[in-house]
């Protein structure tokens, strides 16, 4: 998951059962369909996701939680100088080319080698995964620890991290994802595992 590797410090449940279908084609009977089953969604909600439409999602990562109480940050922050309290760990699709058994994220999300689903358009993606992004942030409000200056400045995200699982270089609309984020000065992030060469070329920043 994580694109192959970029966990930014999501915090995880521990269950290693599977609750995911494999090698899910998203196709029935010829017509494309919804990315994850009832039972997906129930169990990436149980792990902390917020799904975004159909097949995206965001979780708050344990590094912003730590940099908002003015404690540790994540490599990001000691590389690049991205601030950990005003990153958005996000995905544009929950589908994953692999089932690595060394995987943190435990299968509960699709597999699938190209994006054979319906697909949400980028703005609506965008859209919804800054909403839900704040409305987590929000909810730490008053929470021990947590620096004022800090919360405030967090509930406008700078950075997301397209690192959280699943495979977001699968998403058709990556181009165009990319661009909607760097529009509301968002810079990017984004992780992959590299198995997919002709996406990679098309990625224009």
């Amino acid at each position: 998951g994580g694109g192959g590797g970029g966990d930014d410090g999501s915090d995880s449940d521990g269950d290693s059962s599977s609750g995911a279908d494999d090698d899910d084609d998203g196709c029935d009977g010829g017509e494309p369909r919804e990315m994850l089953s009832p039972l997906q969604r129930q169990t990436l909600a149980k792990q902390g996701y917020q799904i975004v439409g159909s097949h995206s999602a965001v979780k708050l990562c344990r590094w912003t939680k730590s940099h908002l109480r003015g404690r540790g940050a994540c490599y990001k922050h000691t590389c690049y100088g991205i601030t950990s309290y005003q990153c958005m760990e996000m995905t544009p699709t929950m589908a994953c080319a692999n089932k690595c058994v060394y995987c943190w994220r435990h299968h509960k999300n699709p597999v699938g080698t190209s994006f054979k689903w319906l697909m949400d358009a980028p703005d609506v993606i965008v859209d919804g995964a800054v909403q839900r992004h704040v409305k987590m942030i929000e909810k730490l409000k008053g929470v021990p620890g947590v620096q004022p200056e800090r919360f405030t400045a967090a509930l406008q995200p700078c950075h997301a991290a397209l690192s959280l699982v699943g495979e977001p270089i699968m998403y058709p609309e990556i181009n165009r994802l990319i661009d909607l984020l760097h529009q509301r000065r968002i810079s990017t992030f984004l992780v992959t595992n590299a198995q997919l060469p002709e996406p990679m070329r098309q990625l224009k920043n």
